[in-house]
């Protein structure tokens, strides 16, 4: 293998509870009431634009996507410099010691400034040698877009690319680029239909992920 491609929440940070919190907060004050495990079982890994679709046409809600997006954006710009993403157990480690050796990337379904913001407060910004955003391409994650411009931009045949992903939507993504799937979930680590790989933690993981790039740790 040549390239390794890393989702961003869920995967790199736990982020996952997170955004279900702030999103529970701003549908509340939309008259929504949605519980964060609610949220955490029917929307974690669909990207933003789907979600507010789905709320403002199911609960009639009087805004836009755009302007629904922005208003989330900007909630979770505060939350961030009030509480921070804490980083997913054994990622940093993982990073570091890839660093070098093994060309990386963050392949996400997540608006750029967000992501780089993140990686940039944890000090991963510089170990990558690019950040592609599903927003970015045609069509978002599950479609296979984001991984194709990826491969293109990072000079790699998708057959010779690993990517970690923590849900199915992000999985369907990368499968459907013909790329060697590794499925990371701690909620449910049980080996989805096609993934070449399942863990229930990065640590648990990195031993494979080292022996696939023949790095020793």
């Amino acid at each position: 293998m040549q390239t390794l491609f890393f989702d961003f929440d869920g995967t790199l940070v736990d982020s996952e509870r997170f955004h279900a919190a702030n999103w529970s907060q701003y549908l509340a004050g939309h008259g929504v009431e949605l519980s964060i495990d609610t949220f955490m079982s029917q929307y974690a890994g669909v990207t933003w634009p789907h979600i507010a679709e789905h709320f403002i046409s199911h609960y009639n809600i009087s805004t836009t996507v755009s302007a629904m997006i922005n208003e989330m954006e900007a909630l979770t710009e505060a939350m961030i410099l009030e509480k921070g993403i804490p980083a997913m157990p054994g990622v940093d480690d993982l990073l570091k010691t890839l660093s070098g050796k093994v060309p990386m990337a963050v392949v996400t379904g997540a608006p750029r400034d967000y992501v780089t913001g993140v990686l940039a407060h944890h000090g991963w910004l510089s170990l990558f040698d690019n950040v592609f955003s599903g927003y970015e391409v045609t069509n978002n994650k599950p479609a296979p877009d984001v991984y194709l411009q990826a491969c293109k931009t990072m000079h790699v045949l998708p057959e010779k690319a690993v990517a970690v992903e923590d849900s199915r939507t992000g999985l369907m993504s990368a499968l459907s680029a013909n790329i060697h799937a590794v499925f990371v979930n701690s909620h449910s680590p049980k080996l989805p239909a096609h993934a070449n790989h399942s863990f229930a933690s990065m640590t648990e993981a990195t031993p494979v992920l080292l022996s696939l790039f023949n790095v020793k740790h």
